[in-house]
């Protein structure tokens, strides 16, 4: 066999050994995925493990996914993505979510709020919010809020305002891939 077939029919072999371990759900360990979902992370960010639960007292949902980058010892950021059931309109559920932020803290500005797109053409609102003022330093958060016609979907990109830019939170966020979902499923 010469070494150019080799090569060859180990490439194919290769292809149809990862096209095999994708059928069987073999999957990134960065991904987050549902049946209307998708998001991964760049590269160089840590996937935290958290516990499944419901909501708490005040019906707040827990993250179904929390990312880590730890650039340095002070510039640390948060990927996080919430999931809940809403079935109302876009712009009631952005008109919710700013409320929702404002009464966390008294401290908190809604600088920002833009209908949007996201890279798969679905509508979205984008936000950018800062938080604190603890001499100045304070937490700045740029949020992409999306529904899918039966959850409101928050995915959020934070860390100390000043060591980054609205540019790299999207750049951070541009994996985020969300359709309508698919009736009947849990």
């Amino acid at each position: 066999m010469s070494v150019r077939r080799f090569v060859v029919t180990g490439m194919a072999l290769g292809l149809v050994m990862f096209g095999a371990g994708m059928a069987l759900g073999a999957s990134d360990p960065l991904s987050y995925d549902d049946p209307g979902m998708h998001f991964r992370p760049p590269d160089g960010w840590e996937r935290l493990p958290i516990a499944e639960s419901g909501p708490d007292q005040g019906g707040n949902r827990p993250p179904v996914a929390v990312y880590f980058l730890k650039k340095s010892k002070y510039d640390q950021r948060l990927i996080t993505i919430t999931v809940q059931p809403f079935t109302g309109s876009l712009d009631g559920f952005g008109n919710s979510r700013t409320g929702d932020l404002r009464q966390q803290s008294d401290s908190t500005f809604v600088e920002k709020q833009e209908k949007t797109k996201l890279s798969n053409g679905m509508p979205a609102i984008w936000l950018k919010v800062n938080q604190g003022a603890n001499l100045g330093q304070y937490v700045r958060r740029y949020e992409y809020l999306v529904i899918d016609l039966t959850r409101g979907i928050v995915v959020s990109y934070a860390g100390h305002a000043g060591d980054f830019d609205e540019k790299e939170a999207k750049d951070a966020l541009a994996s985020l891939y969300v359709v309508v979902y698919p009736r009947n499923r849990s």
